[in-house]
């Protein structure tokens, strides 16, 4: 380390060192006279005048700096975006930054997830269900209505397209038996669980075709007879067979083009982003509705929906919304709307399996029947 000790000494003591000498003066009587005192009057005086008007100059100078500094502020911005816009005036991309710069704005404008979602309705299906086989839909009364949403496109590989929705949209419990005898007239009726007979879907924009679906998976739910099947997550797995044909079915499978499979979220909701929801409420009119909200929480577990976690959230969920799914801004399924809590205190409590459940469920049924499919 370098060392400085006594550097400055050594520099400035360029003589032989000295002993200073201190005269001392005589002490004087020095009585003031009255024009002394009178001087030292006025001078004190003055020193508080002069005190005073550099405190005033001082305040003034400093509110004068400011309304400058904030006129030189603004005026320094009104310059800088003139030179900007001039600068750009001489270069050969002004237009190309312009309308890169408007197609961005527009883009932002219209990025409402309502809006996002209305683009991916075409992709939603609106589920029809019969307990019979070989059900015709022109002449059959429907059980049960829910929603779904294509997830694969049909290749040459694989020309059948696959859907997903609720488990509980396509088992039911049914009565198994019903034992009388009981005092009263009051008999026993045993439950087990069932497959509706036939499964028909349409599409948004595709009204005069009808497609049949089988059931390729399902997980389960807790019914109100029965326990849960298995451990797996309330989620089915369909797959389109062809078209409907009085009552039966001929090949033919939705346009890849026109009905778009939906692209799954590579990780879950976060509380506070803005969803949609796609489905088919009740049944109501000849096209999807959507309703918007936010995700109130994530991670929910309600073992009585079976396994999985749950996103929460403030959109209108109805009969019939169950299974289609939940689209955030960005156009991606971050989960399968589940249901809704009903009750006189309760309002605006929807709920959906979130994205990661449904990734595992379909990568799990994808590997045990050797589906191949690419999510």
């Amino acid at each position: 380390m370098d060392d400085f000790n006594n550097f400055f000494d050594d520099q400035r003591n360029s003589h032989p060192e000295h002993t200073p000498v201190y005269h001392t003066p005589s002490p004087k009587n020095n009585k003031l006279g009255p024009v002394g005192i009178m001087c030292v009057v006025l001078a004190v005086v003055m020193c508080v005048v002069v005190l005073v008007n550099v405190i005033v100059l001082a305040s003034l100078k400093q509110t004068i700096a400011e309304e400058y500094a904030a006129s030189i502020s603004a005026d320094m911005r009104e310059q800088y975006i003139n030179a900007v816009n001039e600068a750009l005036k001489n270069t050969d991309i002004v237009e190309d930054v312009t309308n890169a710069a408007t197609q961005k704005a527009l883009e932002a404008l219209n990025s409402s997830v309502g809006k996002v979602a209305n683009t991916k309705s075409a992709s939603v299906a609106r589920l029809y269900m019969y307990e019979g086989s070989n059900a015709n839909p022109s002449t059959t009364s429907y059980s049960g209505i829910a929603s779904g949403f294509l997830i694969t496109d049909s290749s040459k590989s694989n020309p059948y397209r696959y859907l997903l929705t609720n488990a509980h949209c396509v088992r039911y419990e049914s009565t198994k038996s019903q034992q009388s005898g009981y005092p009263f007239g009051i008999g026993r009726v045993t439950y087990e669980w069932a497959s509706f007979g036939t499964i028909i879907c349409m599409f948004d924009g595709d009204t005069s075709n009808y497609y049949k679906l089988e059931v390729v998976a399902y997980g389960a739910y807790q019914g109100d007879h029965l326990d849960a099947e298995s451990d797996d997550p309330d989620i089915a797995l369909l797959r389109i067979v062809g078209k409907v044909s009085g009552s039966g079915t001929v090949s033919g499978q939705p346009s890849n083009t026109e009905h778009p499979s939906l692209k799954l979220a590579l990780s879950d909701a976060q509380r506070g982003s803005d969803v949609a929801l796609i489905g088919n409420p009740e049944g109501v009119g000849t096209t999807n509705s959507i309703s918007v909200g936010t995700v109130s929480q994530t991670g929910i577990t309600i073992s009585s929906w079976g396994s999985g976690t749950f996103v929460m959230t403030d959109a209108a969920v109805n009969g019939g919304n169950s299974g289609g799914p939940m689209i955030n801004e960005d156009g991606f399924v971050v989960g399968i709307v589940e249901s809704k809590l009903v009750d006189e205190s309760i309002d605006n409590m929807g709920f959906a399996l979130s994205v990661s459940t449904i990734r595992d469920f379909v990568s799990s049924v994808s590997e045990k029947k050797n589906l191949n499919l690419s999510l």
